[in-house]
């Protein structure tokens, strides 16, 4: 016969959990009750220390995150102020195109309007045609460098001494005399035999010494720098003494120096260049009397200062120089002393042109 089985109870191992739970409730509060009792003075103390510590820490955290903050609130109007700058400038920007835009229009106008004028103006220069004569008695303007030195003295008023010194206080548009314009037409009509794949300048002088390109080369092919180089050549009045010797000094400074020199004048000159110290010892006693001379100048110092000043224009490289003499009382020695000059320089030549020419 089977054993009968011993019914399950569930309250049974309830109220076991129940007690189980009760008694680890009671060790737990008496091992909380025991751990405080435990506490010593001295780990208080620690506890406050630290808590003070991090109310420490917490205020220089909190310092911190305000000096971060106030330095991103600068950072951000550094930012808009960038940012505002940075609009003006897109601003200003669009305003210098447009204003660029403006001058170039204007500039474009400005050409168009020197082209007409241009093509209304007949050139002071004429070109000669293809082939008319590019030489006078032998005078050919040839050379990639060509310099042309114009004398504009008192005496290119005039042939006749007393003629001149009556011309030399009248107004400056009665000095437009027959002699003078004859050498303003020399001058144009050389200019205009320029070889075109040449480079020129042009000088004037009395006593004084003045170069209308600057102490430049321009280009022969450019018709604008040729007119306007000639047009300021022609304004110059004839006035003052004659310093041939300053007028030689400055060509030989030019760089590079000219392959070709043509001296438009009407006799020698009047007054030289004076030297102080050891310099002017080793000049001859007669020169230096000449260089003194005031008022009214003999042809026999005219012709000492000539050579004086050829001396020194010979000395080193030699320049081929030809010269278109005018007429002048009173000079016997010019038509020599410029053919020697000629001659010695390389080749160059002096001509006395008709009444008529050119």
């Amino acid at each position: 016969m089977a054993k009968k089985s011993r019914d399950f109870n569930p309250f049974s191992l309830s109220f076991l959990d129940i007690m189980s739970c009760g008694l680890g409730a009671v060790i737990l509060i008496f091992l909380i009750l025991k751990h405080g009792e435990s506490s010593s003075p001295e780990q208080t103390t620690m506890l406050v220390q630290d808590i003070k510590s991090a109310e420490i820490d917490k205020k220089i955290l909190q310092t911190e995150i305000n000096k971060r903050t106030e330095q991103s609130n600068l950072l951000n109007l550094s930012i808009e102020k960038k940012e505002a700058e940075l609009q003006k400038l897109k601003s200003d920007l669009v305003k210098e195109q447009n204003l660029r835009t403006n001058l170039l229009n204007e500039n474009k106008q400005a050409r168009e309007e020197i082209n007409k004028l241009e093509e209304s103006m007949p050139d002071i220069v004429q070109r000669s045609s293809e082939g008319e004569r590019q030489y006078l008695t032998g005078l050919k303007v040839e050379g990639k460098n060509i310099l042309f030195l114009l004398d504009n003295s008192a005496s290119m008023l005039d042939e006749n001494v007393q003629k001149i010194f009556a011309a030399s206080i009248l107004d400056n548009q009665s000095k437009q005399t027959q002699k003078w314009m004859r050498a303003k037409d020399s001058l144009t009509w050389l200019t205009s035999r320029l070889p075109k794949e040449s480079k020129f300048s042009i000088m004037t002088f009395n006593d004084q010494v003045k170069s209308h390109t600057q102490g430049q080369w321009f280009d022969a092919n450019d018709p604008i720098k040729v007119n306007s180089t000639l047009a300021s050549a022609l304004q110059v009045i004839p006035e003052k003494g004659t310093n041939l010797e300053k007028a030689l000094l400055r060509t030989k400074k030019m760089f590079p120096l000219p392959d070709m020199v043509v001296i438009i004048t009407d006799g020698l000159p009047t007054i030289g260049e004076s030297y102080d110290g050891i310099r002017e010892s080793i000049l001859k006693r007669e020169e230096r009397n000449c260089l003194k001379a005031s008022g009214k100048i003999s042809s026999r110092c005219r012709h000492v200062l000539f050579q004086k000043a050829k001396k020194n224009y010979l000395d080193g490289r030699k320049i081929k120089t030809s010269t278109i003499l005018l007429p002048l009382q009173g000079d016997p020695w010019a038509a020599i002393d410029y053919w020697n000059l000629g001659q010695q320089s390389g080749g160059g030549i002096s001509i006395s042109p008709a009444r008529d020419w050119p």
